[in-house]
């Protein structure tokens, strides 16, 4: 951006065919010296306000490096890269500046990370892979989450392994905070097959809790507020995700954040660490065919809680049914036989 101003006026005026004399020289430097100045002042704001944005939970002790073009950056657990239709913005068309943001942005998803780890128990064994757009899928508007895997048969059952976690953030959707942490937990969460109710749920609660982001508070009662549909099930059972114009979808979010941590208060704060070991000791979330049904996850909860939920459910019209090991392990041989 250094000496665009001069450039510019120099040409405009070359254009004209006027003669420069030194003191038309000297008012084009000084004009431009101010226009560089305002707007360094400007950039160094829009980073300050950025670094804000981005801090959060105390700070990761992770090793980050960014390639010398800093297109690219590394931490940990995470890579981040910008998209050619973001580089090319003026925002982002000096290394400077990326290097800054980059440094600030790994820095942040780290501490997440450690909270995430702290409070769930959550260790992905694959990086997450980040790449930021001004437009994804033409719009700016939508940030995605895809957890890539391979399916197959190993030792004779069917069993989904991960590849990688791929994440795609518009840069206006990063840059608002209970956006990031909301698509950031789904990178930790998708990796269980989970209900969309409790997947959600568990990112409301981050983004509202950790993020102080209050775009879905929680209900004041599960049952004063409750939803059901016309087979008299609770309206968050079925959620298969987000959709904008489905007029339940901001009450669907409210209602499992609000699910949710209810369990973590009545059990404590370490319920869901454990309720997650569980179900990795298990393995099981790897060898079902699909999404785990609600009555799969309060089998977990359950065990964890040391009590039946069943009942709970039940009350808040989840149409589920006790489980035992037994009935899960025999699911599984089904499905297996099924799929050979």
């Amino acid at each position: 951006m250094k000496y665009r101003c001069v450039v510019s006026i120099f040409n405009s005026v070359m254009r004209t065919r006027v003669v420069l004399g030194p003191l038309v020289l000297m008012l084009i430097f000084t004009s431009c010296a101010a226009l560089e100045e305002a707007q360094q002042r400007r950039e160094k704001r829009i980073l300050e306000e950025r670094n804000t944005t981005l801090s959060m939970l105390k700070r990761s002790n992770a090793v980050i490096e960014i390639r010398p073009d800093a297109l690219f950056g590394e931490s940990d657990h995470y890579t981040l890269k910008f998209a050619d239709d973001l580089r090319a913005r003026e925002e982002f068309d000096e290394v400077e500046e990326r290097k800054i943001f980059t440094e600030s942005a790994l820095g942040y998803m780290e501490s997440l990370y450690d909270a995430m780890n702290q409070l769930f128990g959550f260790h992905p064994e694959h990086k997450i892979h980040v790449t930021l757009h001004h437009l994804y899928r033409g719009t700016n508007l939508q940030a995605t989450t895809r957890t890539v895997y391979r399916s197959g048969i190993q030792g004779g059952r069917y069993v989904k392994l991960i590849n990688g976690i791929q994440m795609d953030f518009p840069i206006r959707m990063y840059e608002k905070r209970g956006v990031r942490v909301h698509e950031l937990t789904h990178a930790f969460t998708n990796i269980y097959f989970l209900p969309v109710w409790f997947s959600e749920g568990i990112a409301v609660l981050l983004q509202t809790e950790y993020a102080k982001d209050g775009s879905h508070p929680k209900f004041d009662s599960l049952e004063e507020d409750m939803r059901i549909d016309l087979d008299g099930v609770n309206q968050l059972e079925n959620w298969g995700g987000h959709t904008d114009n489905d007029p339940l979808t901001h009450w669907r979010y409210r209602y499992a954040y609000t699910l949710v941590a209810e369990l973590w208060e009545r059990y404590g704060k370490d319920f869901y660490i454990r309720v997650f070991r569980l179900m990795e000791a298990d393995g099981l979330h790897q060898k079902l065919v699909g999404t785990m049904k609600t009555s799969f996850v309060v089998y977990y909860l359950s065990e964890v809680a040391g009590e039946d939920l069943v009942p709970f459910f039940r009350k808040l019209h989840f149409k589920v049914r006790k489980l035992t090991k037994e009935d899960i392990l025999n699911q599984i041989e089904a499905n297996s036989v099924r799929r050979r």
